[in-house]
This record gives C-alpha cells, sequence and structure tokens, in this order.
C-alpha cells in the first residue's frame, strides 16, 4: 500500500513539477517592441511606447521561451537582424509586426543574411519585407537558418514573409545565395532539423540564386553520387507550401536531404532567368519519398535543365502529382541521374502539361522503376517540341512505364531515343494530332479525339485549366488500364477507383457538356457563307469538308471570310479552327483582331486539315472581335472548317 501510495504521489508530483515550470515558463515570457523612428535603446522594450530601435538592441539580448519580437510596421533598418536564444516546444519565439502601414524592412545591405539564426531552435519569423542589397553581388541571403554541431533542432517556422531583390552569386553549391535557406554544416556532431515549415512567402523578384532551399552536408550515401562517407542523416517533418517564387536566378525551390518532404500549392513564375547553369522551377535531390503536389511552374528560362518539375538522383519513392506545368523553354519534367546513382521508383502522375517547350519528358541516365500515368499534354500548332527526348548521362533509362495519358499534339517534334530504354511500357495511352517519328507502339493505344472541353485554354492557377476535362461521350473515358496504388484521385478531386476501369489523362469525372461555341455557322453547314463576310475570294462549297458536307473556300489569294462577334470585355477566350491548303507553300492563317489586343493567328501549312489553335484576351472595353480564315497570296485554293470559340 506505501509503495503503490508512493509511486502515485510521485507521478502526481512529477506531473506538477512539469506543469507549474510550463506555466512559469509562459507566465515570464515577454513582448518586445521595436521601432525604428520612435523607438530608443535604453527604453525597455516592453511597450510600443517604450520601444527599442536598432538592430544592434535586439541582437544583444537572449530571448526566452515564449517571447515576442515585433517590429513596427512602416519601419526600416539596415545590416543583419539575429536574435539569441529558443524556444522551446509549446513556446516558440516569435518574430512578427505591429501597427499599421507597410510591413517592417530589413535590408541586410550586403550581408550573409539580412535574417540570421545559428544553432537556435523554437523559431517563428513572420510577416517581414527582407531585402540583401548594396549595389553588388556576393553570396548572401535573405532568411539564413544554419544548424551546425547542434544536432536535431526543431521548430523552424517561416512563415508570410517577402523577400526580395536579394543580389546573390550564381554559384550552384551548398554554401549558394538564397531567398529562404535552412542549411546543416558538417561538423563533429550529426545534425538535421525537426519540423520545418516554410509557408506563405512571396520570394522574388530579382532574388539570385535560388528561391527557397533546404539543404545539408550530410547527404552523402549509396546511391547519392558521392565518393566522400556515407554521412546521410536527413531532416524531416518537412513542408514547403503556399510560396510564390518569381524572377530568381536559379532553382525556384529544392528540398535537399530531406525524408518525406512535401512541397505543395507553391507557384514559381520565371527560373533560371540569370544562373547559366543547370536548373529547374521545383525538385528535390538526395531527399526520400517526397512529394510535390498542387503547384504550378511556368516561364522556366532556357534548356539548361529549364523544365518546371524534376525527379533527380540520390531519391527513392518521389511523387510528382495534381501539378500545373506550361510555358517552360525546357518542358514539363526531367527524371534523371548519373552512371553510380539513384533514382528509383519515382511516379508522376495527374498532371498537367500546356505548352511546354523543347521536350515534355527529358529521361537522362540509368534510372529505375519510374512510372508515368493519367497525365494530360498539350502542345500547340506550330510547335516542334518532343514528347519524349532520352540521352544518356552514363547509361540510359533502364525502366520506367507510361500508361493511360493523353497526349494532345496539334504540333510537335520526334520521339528521339526512346528505342534506347531497356524496359519501356507503353500502355493504353491517346495519342491526338500529329503522329511524328519515333512515336512508340502500344496496343492499347487511342488516336481519335480525347474531346478534352477547351484545349490550350489553361491560363494562370492551377484552377484555370477546365479545359482539360474530357466531354461526355470521349472515347478516354473509362478506357484506361487499371494502375495499383494510384492516389485515389485525379487533378480535380474526382475518385479514382482502385478496380474499375479510369479514364485516361489528368481527369477521371464522367465527362462535362462541351462548352458553347460563339461562331454562327462555324461548320458552314449552313450552306452559305452568312454571317461570314467574303473579301475576294470565299465562298462555301460541298466537299472538301473536315465534317459534314460543306467548308469554307478560299480560291486563291489574297482572299479572307470574317465574322464580328459579340464578346464580353477583359475576358479570355480560345479560337480554334481547322484548315488545309493545296499547296504547302502557300498557308492559310486561322486568327483574331480587332478585341483590343495584338492580332493573332495559327499558320497550317498541312495539305490535310490541321488544328489552329490560340488564346487571347478581350481590351477593357471591347465588345466584339473579329475571327477570320484567310489566305494571304498565290492561286491554289485552301478550305477551313469547323471554327469554335470558346470562352475560358
Amino acid at each position: 500500500m506505501i509503495t503503490k501510495f508512493m509511486r502515485s504521489f510521485g507521478m502526481t508530483l512529477i506531473v506538477f513539477i512539469v506543469g507549474a515550470a510550463f506555466y512559469a515558463a509562459a507566465a515570464s515570457a515577454a513582448t518586445y517592441y521595436v521601432d525604428s523612428a520612435g523607438g530608443n535603446d535604453s527604453n525597455t522594450g516592453t511597450g510600443t511606447s517604450s520601444a527599442w530601435k536598432t538592430l544592434d538592441k535586439v541582437n544583444a539580448v537572449n530571448f526566452q521561451p515564449g517571447d515576442q519580437i515585433l517590429l513596427k510596421r512602416g519601419g526600416s533598418w539596415t545590416g543583419t537582424l539575429w536574435p539569441k536564444g529558443s524556444g522551446t516546444s509549446g513556446a516558440p519565439i516569435v518574430i512578427d509586426q505591429y501597427g499599421t502601414g507597410n510591413s517592417p524592412l530589413i535590408n541586410g545591405n550586403g550581408n550573409e543574411a539580412a535574417v540570421y539564426l545559428y544553432n537556435q531552435q523554437y523559431w517563428e519569423i513572420k510577416n517581414l519585407e527582407i531585402t540583401n542589397s548594396n549595389g553588388s553581388s556576393s553570396r548572401r541571403n535573405g532568411i539564413y537558418i544554419v544548424n551546425q554541431d547542434a544536432g536535431t533542432l526543431n521548430h523552424i517556422h517561416l512563415i508570410g514573409n517577402n523577400v526580395h531583390d536579394v543580389f546573390g552569386n550564381n554559384v550552384k553549391d551548398g554554401n549558394g545565395s538564397s531567398g529562404i535557406k535552412v542549411r546543416t554544416i558538417a561538423g563533429s556532431v550529426k545534425s538535421n532539423y525537426q519540423d520545418i515549415l516554410i509557408d506563405g512567402n512571396t520570394v522574388g523578384p530579382r532574388v539570385d540564386r535560388t528561391g527557397i532551399d533546404i539543404n545539408s552536408d550530410y547527404w552523402c550515401r549509396t546511391g547519392s553520387g558521392c565518393t566522400g562517407t556515407n554521412n546521410w542523416y536527413p531532416s524531416t517533418n518537412v513542408k514547403i507550401s503556399n510560396n510564390y517564387v518569381t524572377d530568381v536566378g536559379g532553382d525556384g525551390i529544392v528540398p535537399m536531404a530531406t525524408q518525406g518532404a512535401v512541397v505543395e500549392y507553391n507557384t514559381v513564375n520565371g527560373f533560371n532567368m540569370r544562373s547559366g547553369t543547370v536548373n529547374a522551377g521545383i525538385w528535390a535531390w538526395n531527399a526520400d519519398n517526397t512529394i510535390i503536389q498542387y503547384n504550378e511552374a511556368f516561364n522556366g528560362n532556357t534548356t539548361q535543365d529549364g523544365q518546371g518539375f524534376d525527379i533527380d538522383y540520390g531519391q527513392t519513392g518521389t511523387i510528382v502529382q495534381y501539378n500545373y506545368s506550361h510555358d517552360n523553354d525546357g518542358g514539363f519534367i526531367l527524371i534523371c541521374q548519373p552512371g553510380g546513382a539513384t533514382n528509383d521508383g519515382g511516379v508522376v502522375r495527374y498532371n498537367i502539361s500546356q505548352n511546354d517547350k523543347a521536350r515534355v519528358f527529358q529521361l537522362a541516365g540509368p534510372t529505375t522503376n519510374t512510372q508515368v500515368y493519367n497525365n494530360t499534354i498539350y502542345l500547340p500548332t506550330g510547335s516542334s517540341t518532343m514528347p519524349i527526348y532520352v540521352n544518356s548521362w552514363g547509361g540510359y533509362t533502364k525502366s520506367i512505364s507510361f500508361t493511360n495519358n493523353i497526349w494532345m499534339l496539334q504540333g510537335a517534334g520526334s520521339w528521339q531515343g526512346l528505342s534506347n530504354i531497356a524496359s519501356l511500357q507503353f500502355d493504353h495511352n491517346t495519342i491526338y494530332g500529329v503522329h511524328t517519328t519515333g512515336e512508340p507502339s502500344d496496343a492499347n493505344k487511342l488516336t481519335s479525339n480525347p474531346m478534352l472541353a477547351s484545349a490550350g485554354s489553361g491560363g494562370m492557377g492551377r484552377t484555370s485549366v477546365d479545359g482539360y476535362k474530357l466531354v461526355t461521350g470521349s472515347s478516354s473515358i473509362g478506357t484506361g488500364k487499371v494502375i495499383s496504388n494510384n492516389g485515389g484521385k485525379d487533378y480535380w478531386g474526382n475518385a479514382v477507383s482502385s478496380s474499375s476501369a479510369p479514364n485516361r489523362g489528368a481527369y477521371n469525372g464522367p465527362g462535362v457538356t462541351a462548352p458553347s461555341n460563339l461562331m454562327i455557322n462555324g461548320g458552314f453547314e449552313s450552306g452559305v457563307l452568312m454571317p461570314w463576310s467574303n473579301w475576294n475570294t470565299a465562298s462555301v462549297v460541298s466537299g472538301n469538308a473536315r465534317s459534314g458536307s460543306y467548308a469554307l473556300q478560299l480560291a486563291g489569294g489574297p482572299g479572307s471570310a470574317e465574322q464580328i462577334v459579340n464578346l464580353e470585355p477583359n475576358t479570355t477566350y480560345t479560337l480554334t479552327g481547322y484548315a488545309k491548303t493545296t499547296n504547302s507553300s502557300q498557308p492559310v492563317r486561322i486568327g483574331v483582331k480587332n478585341y483590343g489586343g495584338a492580332e493573332k493567328y495559327s499558320v497550317i501549312t498541312t495539305t490535310d486539315y490541321s488544328e489552329g489553335s490560340l488564346t487571347f484576351t478581350t481590351g477593357a472595353s471591347n465588345t466584339t472581335a473579329t475571327v477570320y480564315v484567310y489566305k494571304p497570296s498565290g492561286s491554289a485554293n485552301a478550305y477551313g472548317d469547323d471554327v469554335t470559340l470558346i470562352k475560358n
């Protein structure tokens, strides 16, 4: 009885002591105010009327768990903010703002960092405006968090900051310049981080060289391509989310030496702008089981990589899903490794690629067991982008599968190097449009129109791509191959069964209603030209139709048919039509003018019907546009048919 009583009493006493200690720490936490204009370092700092003034004062203090450091809105400081101390679990130290006006501004003025922590943990840094500019470039960062010989450091949260004009160098290494960098430096004690959150920040414009990166000297292991001692010690519970990264010199977002990192709901707009080396929008390196999802990457510059996404080497089990890639010079995604390294078990699924250039997929080096399924790829008329490009990097791809993908290819280059892949599975894909050299065989291939609601109409933002849903009646609905461990949902959140045949492409819903065509008599099936107007050589003829019985004929050039269409101001539309010419040296154009912007058109030179498609946005006060089919010159006949104009 005494023993049981003493044990119970002892446990109660321990709980009481721990709780009391926590309460005491919370009770002793203080809030400190910093005012660059009205403060004074001789003040206590504990009230808005007794605020401190300088970074030097803040940097001299060893802050305690639960403390807050609030910088006044509208204030500005030059130099490095490096407050000392660490918080505890449940009582982090918080840097934030108070008052009204612009966010507090810290300019690092060419120092290594504008905001800096060294071997500190349980910190939250929020809502600051940060630059690091002094008229020249050098190795420097906006926010720089360092762990050196401190073991595992916890809870680094960087939220809602605006980091721009970081004039760093463009050296690509772990110690290179970044807008936001969390780094582990090798020493005598193996070290890493647990619980990194980088959320809701804006990085850019003019940040060199990386937007956001997490990196560590503890990355070396078998398969990582290193020759040193195996010291792999990844950071865990890492999340990079809801950030907007723009105009960065090199890479956009890169977690390195992490385990299970999640990179989601980020936008990278404009990367590889000044580096002159290989860079991509969002990727991981020497990082296992990374999930890269719900992101948008576009305006990647140059073909030195230049892809929106990348599954690089030194990693296993990376998943790239539910992302939107468009208008990147280097393409949609790079999947790579050098000989002797490892890139195994990557998954690329339910993504949309629109107007990416150079190569949609680049496969470099002897990667293994990659699965690419249920993606939708769109290339416009005139595109010379290679759908897949395979090259050696100490060997060629060993094993990869492409399943249930839709390739809407109004233009395309050749499929290059696929014969070098040791094990290629290409099954249940839909390839519609042009069929170019090297297109792989597929026993279950469809070449019929997948009936995308409005292909090519994607704009800015992940929610702008409803044009890639399938219209009811599409041959790509319900004709895909069942894939195990398929993620359970499509790009839009529709369920994907583990047993019933899915759709092809990134959409797995039942089909949508075809959008309304704003053109009148766009298929010329009335047998007359009205309401199109004729200039010189236009008429409607029986025969030579792409569909139905009638088509537009232009009996030589110059000649055109034009139609004025009523539209809404400041609204984006997609114009699509089909044309052919009887002489490939005498092209025909499908275009739009008088809408409040520069005239736009697609040029068609084929002797069989080819699609021309473009998007345009009406001016702020424009309520009409002129749509036309035009043959500039030559005596050869040209034909047009099936002209549609869809509101995006």
